[in-house]
């Protein structure tokens, strides 16, 4: 997949790299990082400009741009990913269960807000209302309540730990799409693998945007990972892939790194 191929809008792309900078950026940055996914400088400051009043984004003293409310939120849950398989416990065959059958559907946008918090932890629609996933977390049952309401989920909905759903009527892992998680992290290992042996001959622009590409599609689908028991996925196969994003994520940081000095001169 071709980087000049790939369209961010202005939105996605400043909050993704203000989260994934190693240090606040300044518009002007922001500016010159927009123009390498051709993005025009006023679609850069006029997006910026919504970012700080919508709350996400705030203006330091400084004249540079921090996380602000649900962006910063989402970027300190995201930035476990590192330690995610630590966080996966061995499954006894209990459940989580979420009701949310109580809460409105009218509000469109909270809509996407218990959608965004409920995928981030792996649950899934299993009746009406009724939303589930395997009880293998490491956190405790406040702190994934805490996270779920942080991320957008309604204090209302009623989190049941523990739950012994029995059989045949339990669910079972076709709820997660396995294949496709599967294969997920085969085809992204490679890919890291394959950009990780050519990049060194890359001009420093072509291979920051090559390595942005790939790995924002990286983190979302480890930050999004449903965090499936062994025996439901192929956990070394999820393992390799965050291993393998280690050390890709070091390289990108050293080349962007450099990249954004360059532009500050």
């Amino acid at each position: 997949m071709k980087p000049s191929a790939i369209h961010y809008s202005a939105r996605k792309l400043l909050l993704s790299l203000v989260t994934e900078a190693a240090e606040p950026l300044a518009s002007q940055t922001l500016v010159k990082m927009g123009e390498l996914f051709g993005i025009t400088a006023n679609n850069v400051r006029v997006s910026l400009n919504r970012l700080v009043n919508e709350g996400l984004l705030q203006l330091s003293d400084a004249g540079v741009y921090v996380l602000q409310g649900s962006a910063r939120s989402l970027a300190v849950a995201q930035e476990r990913w590192r330690h995610l398989e630590s966080e996966i416990l061995p499954w006894q065959g209990d459940w989580l269960v979420l009701y949310v059958a109580h809460l409105g559907r009218r509000d469109r946008k909270q809509l996407r807000k218990r959608d965004r918090a409920t995928r981030f932890w792996g649950f899934k629609e299993w009746q009406p209302g009724l939303l589930v996933r395997p009880a293998n977390l490491i956190q405790s049952t406040e702190q994934l309540s805490q996270s779920l309401e942080a991320l957008g989920l309604e204090p209302e909905a009623v989190l049941i730990t523990d739950a012994a759903l029995q059989k045949p009527h339990q669910p079972d892992a076709s709820l997660w799409q396995v294949d496709a998680l599967n294969q997920g992290y085969r085809s992204l290992t490679a890919e890291m693998l394959h950009w990780l042996e050519g990049h060194e001959t890359l001009p420093l622009k072509q291979a920051a945007l090559e390595c942005y590409v790939i790995g924002d599609r990286v983190l979302r689908a480890i930050a999004f990972d449903p965090r499936l028991p062994e025996g439901m996925v192929d956990a070394a196969a999820r393992k390799l892939m965050i291993d393998t994003m280690k050390t890709y994520d070091d390289t990108g940081n050293r080349l962007w790194h450099e990249l954004i000095c360059e532009f500050k001169r």
